[in-house]
């Protein structure tokens, strides 16, 4: 089902891995780039931008048929809807240069008060466009909950940068999908792309702070975990990967 909003996509070769795929974190950015354009092209009255309240991501589930390799181009068509008058939901249909469906992802945000680091009701902090502007036909959003680990097979320590961090001082939400590729062994990195992953967005993680990202893998399927030192658990994430053959010139 073709949603409000299509933006067009193809991946520049200084956002690839060495085997030539899509680097998970540039996927995440792609994403959020037509959601941008999504909103921009609602024209929400200037207050929108300084209302004391900020989208914040709660939960991810990404399908894709085949790993984006560098040179590949499309188009990617979204639309949100209102979900109990406390999320939204957007919806990301990933599509090739002929139209065909070749991706799907699901995501579900909140919308939070950046004073009280409390969620509000969309129905009054959100101007009329929004609601206006959501889809006429509800999707049933799918969405998959990350299993936890049963063993660790891996760690790694991270510590957050400044770099790291967006307009509203928050970590941005696609280097949590970028630390959980660190924590998978380099040899995977080097032959294979993202195809799949379930993100659980627990807690923020804020500039200074120390993580580790502990992993489970199972063939080419791994588990991941982000904690705090202090052992609170920041994210929780499922990721698929898969052999992309020779790497593209």
């Amino acid at each position: 089902m073709a949603l409000m909003f299509t933006k067009k996509f193809s991946v520049p070769r200084s956002e690839v891995t060495p085997c030539s795929a899509l680097k998970p974190f540039h996927l995440l950015n792609m994403f959020q780039d037509a959601a941008d354009g999504a909103v921009d092209a609602m024209d929400p009255p200037p207050d929108y931008w300084r209302c004391g309240c900020a989208w914040m991501l709660h939960q991810y589930s990404i399908r894709l048929d085949r790993p984006l390799m560098s040179g590949d181009a499309g188009a990617i068509n979204t639309g949100h809807m209102p979900l109990r008058d406390l999320y939204s939901v957007r919806r990301f249909r990933l599509l090739d240069g002929r139209g065909k469906q070749t991706g799907l992802a699901d995501s579900m945000w909140i919308f939070v008060d950046l004073a009280s680091r409390r969620p509000v009701r969309l129905s009054r902090h959100l101007p009329r466009v929004f609601m206006e502007k959501a889809e006429e036909t509800p999707f049933e959003p799918v969405f998959v909950a990350p299993k936890r680990l049963e063993r660790a097979d891996r760690s790694v320590r991270l510590h957050v940068r400044l770099g790291e961090l967006d307009a509203n001082g928050h970590v941005n939400n696609a280097y949590y999908l970028s630390w959980a590729a660190e924590a998978v062994p380099r040899e995977v990195y080097m032959s294979c792309g993202l195809v799949g992953a379930d993100i659980l967005y627990k807690h923020e993680a804020v500039y200074g702070m120390d993580l580790t990202v502990t992993t489970q893998q199972d063939g080419l399927d791994f588990r991941h975990e982000i904690r705090s030192d202090g052992g609170e658990l920041i994210a929780q994430f499922s990721t698929r990967w898969a052999e992309v053959g020779s790497a593209r010139p």
